[in-house]
């Protein structure tokens, strides 16, 4: 699995289509998926261990915003969903074959 990561429009899809063309199975904005779990009443850690247990996991990408950056909300569910979030990165990141970091449309491979 690879995971990339980056702000909010720094072109992280542009990057995996460009670098990764063909054949891979891209999930795209998992942040927000992250947001919908919760909503749910699901546990998105969880959710991620299934995700990368589906099988196909070694031709997966999958692109997750930054979230955690920035002013801590005021609103409880909020800092729920930036800590979910950030955890569900932690753990993608952890087990992925790569992790790149994209700014400005460059990519840095950190893993």
């Amino acid at each position: 699995m690879i995971f990339i990561t980056g702000g909010a429009y720094q072109g992280k899809g542009s990057y995996a289509r460009e670098h990764f063309p063909q054949g891979y199975r891209v999930v795209n904005g998992y942040h927000a998926l992250v947001r919908r779990q919760l909503e749910e009443g699901r546990d998105p850690l969880r959710e991620a261990g299934r995700l990368l247990e589906e099988g196909g996991a070694e031709r997966l990408i999958v692109i997750s915003d930054e979230v955690g950056c920035g002013v801590v909300p005021v609103d409880a569910f909020e800092r729920r969903y930036r800590e979910a979030a950030g955890r569900v990165s932690c753990y993608l990141a952890e087990r992925a074959e790569q992790v790149i970091r994209v700014v400005c449309g460059i990519g840095v491979r950190i893993k």
